[in-house]
């Protein structure tokens, strides 16, 4: 059943605090949510506009816009004189934010969460092979002040996790891939939203994720592409066999 969304109007007085595609947001944020969730079902024709401004409480305009951004990701089809229908998943934009964030909230089998980490693996070792010889001596300095301020940092989980995306990111942005920089950031951004992956790990598992992060950083500091690479694959899919192992344990 087509779910009550927020009540929400305009101000009356043409405030610059109203803006379509904020509210537009609100709309594209439910629908999602109900599409990938089921609750809207694949080739389901949503209302007309005039009941989606009666059911949001919104403009035409807000609600064309909402249509529109949902199209765009894939998640519906709008066309005239049949309207606008829900799309197979195939057809979904699982790297917009919005749709990859609430895509990964609905994979309690963590299918989906696997094959992120899968193409971020294949990325990242491309690109730490690419880095090794293009990383200048500042950006092999901040690679070591990072691994220092990880090993500072055992006794905070979200400390550690940001010391830990950052020297990746430095990597990343070093390789020059433009497009990998771009999706593994996605990945990053997202990787943690499941819950039971979420929470920190032991001191023991940090301590063993910098040593990693150490052995990857000799690797490039001996511009060995070939060896950095393999580092930071076998990294990457040993640091989530661990989240995922106590993430099982959990439920």
């Amino acid at each position: 059943m087509f779910r009550v969304g927020i009540q929400a109007h305009s101000p009356r007085d043409g405030s610059a605090s109203w803006r379509p595609a904020r509210f537009a947001a609100v709309v594209v944020e439910e629908l999602t949510q109900q599409i990938i969730s089921g609750e809207l079902p694949v080739d389901e024709v949503l209302p007309t506009e005039p009941a989606l401004c009666e059911q949001f409480g919104f403009s035409r305009t807000v609600i064309r816009e909402a249509l529109k951004l949902l199209e765009e990701r894939g998640l519906v089809r709008v066309e005239q004189g049949r309207g606008t229908t829900v799309q197979p998943r195939d057809s979904w934009n699982l790297l917009d934010p919005v749709v990859l964030r609430i895509a990964l909230a609905h994979d309690p089998d963590m299918t989906l969460l696997d094959d992120l980490v899968q193409v971020r693996r294949v990325l990242e070792q491309e690109m730490a092979c690419a880095a090794a010889t293009r990383l200048s001596e500042d950006e092999l300095a901040a690679l070591s002040e990072n691994l220092e301020l990880m090993r500072s940092a055992f006794g905070d989980y979200d400390r550690f996790r940001a010391y830990d995306l950052a020297f990746h990111a430095i990597v990343m942005k070093a390789s020059g891939n433009e497009i990998g920089l771009t999706i593994v950031r996605v990945i990053h951004q997202h990787g943690g939203v499941t819950p039971l992956l979420s929470a920190g790990s032991s001191r023991a598992a940090l301590e063993e994720t910098a040593d990693e992060h150490r052995d990857i950083l000799a690797a490039l500091a001996a511009r060995d592409g070939e060896l950095a690479g393999e580092l930071i694959a076998a990294h990457i899919g040993h640091a989530y066999a661990e989240r995922k192992g106590r993430a099982k344990k959990k439920t």
